[in-house]
Formats: C-alpha cells, structure tokens, sequence
C-alpha cells in the first residue's frame, strides 16, 4: 500500500469515488488511505491501475490547461506589446509637444534594474519604482505599463489575466502585487534564521541583509513593543524544539501561533491525547492479536470521540495496588531493588578473571591508554564496577614512586560468593585520546597474571561508550568519531603458539616463486594460440552424462511463485540469455519446480529453482571424496600447478535425454532460472506458455 502515499490527495479523493465510497472535504490523506483499504472492492493490483489512471488523467488535464494558457497569454503578450509601442509614442509626442524645457530626456527604464522574485521583496522594489518614476517626471498614468515590462514574464501573468481598466492602473496593480508577492512573516522569519554570509560580500552588507530580514519579520506580525518582542522570541525557541510530527500536526496553523499561552495549550492537548492513545494501544487485550476483525462482543474505543479534550478526565490510580516491598514494606520497589533489603558495600568489586584459568580467547575491547610515562594496551571492563591494575602496571606504578594506600576490600566473585582480601589504592591521571581522566585504580597484589581492567567506574568518568558489534569505542559528546578496538600483543602466548608447532619440511630451492616475464610471455602465447577453447560456442563434453535416478516416484509439480514486477523483468532478461546462448528450448513435462531469487553478496540477484521435492525423490550418487593428503603427496614433485575457473561449467554438461523432463520448472510469464541440485551440478531448465522446459546443452 506504498502507493497510495505517493499520490496526491485529489487523486485519493477520485479514487475513493471511483471505489464507490463516499468522501467528505474535510478528510485528511490518511483518512483517504484508510478508507480505500477497508472498501469492499479494494484489490491492491486494480486499486494500483486504477490510481495510474487517475494520475494519468490529472496530468494531461493539467498539460491542456497549460497549453491553453500558454497560447492565452501569447494573445496577452502581443497586445501588451502593441499598447507598450502605442504608450511610447504617445509619450514621445507628449514630450514634444511639452512648454519647450530644455531638460533632457531620461531613460527611465534604464534607471530601474528588473525585479528579480527569488532575490527582492516587492514591496520595496515598489518603492524604488515610484520614487524614480517621480525623478524622471513619467505621468502616473503609464507607471502601470513601464511596471509590467520591468516584471518577469510569469508576474506579468498575474496583471494581464485582470480587466483592462485595472492593468492600467498603478495602484490597483501595486496592490495585487503586494498582496501576491509580498514575503510573509514567517518566510522573512526563515530568511533571518537561515541566511548566510555571501563569499563576495562584506560584513556591512550581510548585517544589512539580516537588519532587514528582522524588520520584515516584526513588521509582518505587526511588533511594535518590547512585551510583543519578547513573547515572539521565547515563542520562536519553543518551536525550535518542537519534534517533527507534532510540527506537521499544526501546519496549516503553525505560522499564526505567536502566542505563548495559546502555543504551550496546543502542545500540551497534544500530548495528553497522544499519550492516551498510546497507552490503549501498547496494552492489547489477551487473544486479540489472533482475530482479524473484531467481533461484536469485543469492545471498542469509540471513534466519535474528540481529537482533543479540553478537560481530559483524570485517571483513577485510586483502585490499583500499591507496588511495596515484601521484605520490608517499603512503597514504590520490589524486594530485588529495594535499597533498604538490598545493600551494597561502597569498596565491592566484581571481576570474574580474579581467581579464574586464563580464556584461550583475547579481550575485545582493547584501548590504549597512557599513565605518566607508562604505556598500556587495557581491557574495558563493564562488568567490573571498579579498575583494576594488572600485576605488570602495579609493579610499573611503584617503581615510579606512585603513593598506594593499604586497605581492606570485599569482592564479590561471579559465583556470587564474597571475600575478604588485601588490596592498595591510587589516584592516577589515565591519559587516552588527548583527553585526560583522574580515577582512583585498585591493585589487588596476591593476583598474579592478570591484566588491567577498566571498569564502568573509569568509562562512565569519561564518557566512553563501547561498541562492540562493529568493534570501536567513541565519546559521548563525539559520536561520529569512532576508534576501533586494538589487537592483542600478549608475547608470551605468541612464544607458547610457536612451541607447539614441531614439524617442519624443506621447500625446493624453486619451491614458491614467481614466473619470470620470460615465462609469462610464454604462458600469454599457449592461452592465445589455444583461444577458441574457451569460447562459449561448441557441443557439451562427451566425457560426463547427468543421470537423475528417481526410481518409481511419481512426477512432481507445483505452481510458480508470486515476483514483483521487478524481479519478473530480471528474469525475463535471463531467459532471454539463455535462449541466445543455446542452453534452453521449450518443452511439454509432467514436471515443474517453481523458481527463486537470491541475493547474491554484491548485491545482485541468482536465479535459482527449488527442486526440494524433486530432490526428496531422487536417489543420491555415491561418490566419496578422495584423501587430501594424498593429493598433495602427489602434487609434491609437480613444478607447476595451475587451476581453471569454468564460466557457466553446469551448463556444459549434457543431462541424460530420459531425464531432462525432470529438470523442467515453472515461472511466472514465462522466466526460468538455474538451481545446483542434490549430488550433480546446476540443472537449467524454464517453463511458460504454459510451461517452458531445458534441454541441458552447452559449450566449452
């Protein structure tokens, strides 16, 4: 039903009409959505056709109203032409005519440059045209002509579908002008908000520019005390901060909220209607996501009720239990979260590689961090309430001269037990990022081996967040600089790996080198000398025979798959291919498997067939596969080794003439698609009109 937000909302109104419904003005686009999916004749495909047609329709109605203008004001234009020609001459004849001044003649329009609408406001290029209108002398009587050939071709438009007594005169004309063309408040609004600095400008001019957006924007709302002002500005931030879809709720009216108490009132009904309807729809009733439609039992909201509610009616929490605790009785927590049940020791920690075999497997989260002159490459640690320093930065700290303070610690293991235990305390500065961070950092010296953690205490200081699927850790005030995590330099895991591996074998003294160029001009001249096998041309290999051994099963068919309209095209051009190329021919068989698309990783699509039933017919080949080893004991004394990637190779291997019916599968309007099957290569084969089979031929 994507479609149908496509479309405008005249044509949903013509479609609802045509669908037999009946359509009010005042219904919004999702209204009309709504209403045309739950019609009785609603089918998506005709629904789609028809709503084409309707679009159709609309748009070469708008071509021949166009057409029409066009020819309309080609008519205009001339005439305004001819009466612009007679106006000059009459006003030169004017002048000549005149008391006899000798004041020179002034090319007004040469004075005035033309109105440009994405650039100037109208009201003050108005100005400017009276005032050299008044400077040349120009009898007002013929502003209006020399106004109109100073306006874009589309402005003049405007004028000339008027009368002629009122494109004659000037103020008439100004005011249909201004009352078109004029910036509103909110536009001038945008454009002080918005508006930027020009490279070739100065400073002078962009305060200039801006002066004026402010100016037009408090006098289009009529802004002529300090009070007015002030509750325009807190209004302006509100709106800044509205979301989006509150915005687009009040559009028709959001220009003309300027009013504090009125703007708050709107969004504060807003949210308590939405709020409402959240809570009934995140709560549905038990079983009813099983019933398509409701039953007259069931009962409903009731759709005639108000959008907004100026005294919503207060919610009764009088009859709801009052969540306590068990343990102790204490209001508002379960026993589990309850602080008074639940307490904490301040120095606990919780670190599951205290007491614990080293994992086989590195850290993920890897930082490097800097501690003084001390480098580091730590683990972070979120579930470790406290850092930790490893036994090698513990020794490194105090041969360093850092402070450690003796203190006695609970921690709490991960099988939940506790223990009491020795441990020293620090503050050290972590440097990491550019960006340093003072934390208080445990040692725990009776652990040996262990690593440095850095638990939510030191992550949540510095506002690391960690992002472990993609591997990378960012600030929180710089989510868009992401750094990965690092690699694992343990040396002494390395130098154990190593020890490990005790067999070694001697390479020959030409063992794993490169072809020389000489070589390879040689390999270059065999590949084109034997160029025509490689061809697509040519018979199927002799050498191999595809048997499909379904033994007494009967033949097994199914109808084709629904495709979109997209998917049936990339078909169809693959059958066509195939049909260029040879591999499939049409046929009658009492077989049919449907065809499938799969995506490939690049992007783009594999035809494929499903042949599961046919394969849960067929009889496997027994074909083990031979010892590894042993091929390459019998590779060892070959000089060269080379391998050959055949293109389309299941297509070069003839199906046995009995069982290429079987092969056959069906497509919707006529595409077929390749598939590998169960114990023998890929089988190609379509199925249209009704049904399109392959005969498996090839070339090599």
């Amino acid at each position: 039903m994507a479609f149908l937000g496509k479309a405008r909302k005249e044509d949903l109104i013509i479609l609802a009409r045509e669908l037999g419904e009946e359509v009010t003005p005042d219904l919004k686009i999702i209204d009309l959505r709504n209403l045309i999916v739950a019609s009785t004749n609603y089918e998506m495909e005709f629904v789609k056709e028809l709503l084409n047609t309707v679009i159709s329709q609309r748009t070469e109605e708008a071509e021949q109203r166009k057409l029409e203008l066009e020819i309309e004001e080609r008519r205009k234009r001339e005439e305004r032409e001819f009466e612009l020609e007679k106006l000059k001459l009459q006003n030169e004849s004017f002048n000549s005519a005149g008391n006899g001044s000798s004041r020179p003649k002034i090319d007004f329009l040469s004075m005035i440059p033309k109105f440009d609408q994405g650039n100037n406001d109208i009201s003050l290029y108005l100005i400017l045209f009276e005032r050299q209108a008044q400077a040349a002398d120009v009898p007002k009587e013929f502003w209006a002509s020399h106004l109109l050939s100073l306006l874009p071709y589309e402005i003049a438009q405007l004028v000339a579908r008027e009368d002629v007594g009122i494109s004659r005169d000037f103020e008439k004309v100004k005011s249909l002008l201004l009352k078109r063309y004029k910036l509103t408040a909110e536009k001038f609004r945008q454009l002080f908000s918005k508006h930027c600095k020009s490279p070739t400008a100065t400073w002078k001019d962009f305060a200039y520019e801006v002066r004026n957006y402010f100016h037009g924007w408090i006098s289009g709302l009529d802004i002529s005390t300090f009070d007015q002002l002030k509750e325009l500005i807190i209004v302006d931030q509100i709106k800044r901060r509205v979301p989006p879809e509150v915005r687009e709720h009040y559009i028709d009216e959001w220009s003309q909220l300027n009013n504090v108490e009125k703007l708050t009132s709107k969004l504060d009904d807003y949210d308590a209607v939405r709020t409402k309807r959240d809570f009934h729809t995140s709560t549905p009733r038990k079983g009813a996501e099983n019933r398509a439609y409701p039953t007259l039992k069931q009962k409903r909201y009731p759709e005639q009720s108000p959008k907004f509610s100026e005294n919503p009616k207060p919610e009764k929490k009088e009859n709801r239990s009052t969540l306590t605790c068990y343990g102790c009785g204490k209001p508002g927590y379960i026993k589990a979260k309850c602080p008074s049940c639940t307490l904490r020791e301040k120095s606990s920690s919780n670190s599951i590689t205290l007491y614990t075999c080293h994992a086989s497997v590195s850290p993920t989260a890897l930082l490097d961090i800097r501690i003084g002159d001390i480098h580091g490459r730590v683990c972070a640690d979120t579930g470790a309430t406290r850092s930790i320093a490893g036994e090698l930065m513990f020794n490194s700290l105090r041969e360093r001269g850092v402070d450690f303070q003796k203190m006695e610690v609970t921690m709490v293991l991960a099988d939940g037990s506790q223990t009491n235990m020795e441990a020293y305390t620090a503050p050290v500065s972590i440097d990491i990022e550019g960006r340093t961070v003072p934390i208080e950092m445990l040692a725990l010296p009776k652990a040996k081996g262990n690593r440095t953690l850095l638990g939510t205490d030191f992550l949540e200081k510095s506002g690391i967040v960690l992002d472990l699927k993609n591997k990378s850790w960012y600030f929180s005030d710089k989510p868009h600089h992401k750094i990965y995590f690092k690699e694992d330099l343990d040396v002494n895991s390395l130098q154990a790996a190593g020890s490990i591996i005790a067999n070694s074998c001697q390479l020959r003294e030409d063992e794993g080198t490169t072809l020389t160029p000489e070589q390879r001009k040689k390999m270059s001249y065999l590949l084109e000398k034997f160029d025509s096998i490689f061809k697509p041309e040519g018979d199927p290999t002799p050498y191999a025979e595809h048997h499909i051994n379904t033994g007494n099963s009967p033949p097994v068919a199914g109808p084709p798959y629904r495709m979109n309209p997209a998917k049936r095209e990339l078909l169809k051009k693959e059958l066509d291919s195939l049909l260029a190329d040879g591999i499939i021919e049409e046929c009658e068989s009492p077989y049919a498997s449907p065809v499938v698309l799969v995506p490939k990783p690049n992007g783009s699509m594999r035809l494929c067939v499903d042949f599961r039933k046919l394969n849960a017919t067929t009889i496997a080949d027994t074909y083990p596969l031979p010892r590894m080893d042993d091929l390459l004991t019998e590779a060892k004394s070959t000089a060269y080794m080379s391998t050959f990637d055949l293109k389309s190779g299941y297509h070069q291997i003839k199906v046995h003439e009995a069982d290429q019916d079987k092969t056959a599968f069906i497509c919707p309007f006529g595409t077929i698609a390749p598939l590998r099957r169960r114990g023998r290569p890929k089988k190609y084969s379509a199925d249209s009109s009704p049904r399109r089979r392959t005969s498996q031929r090839g070339s090599l």
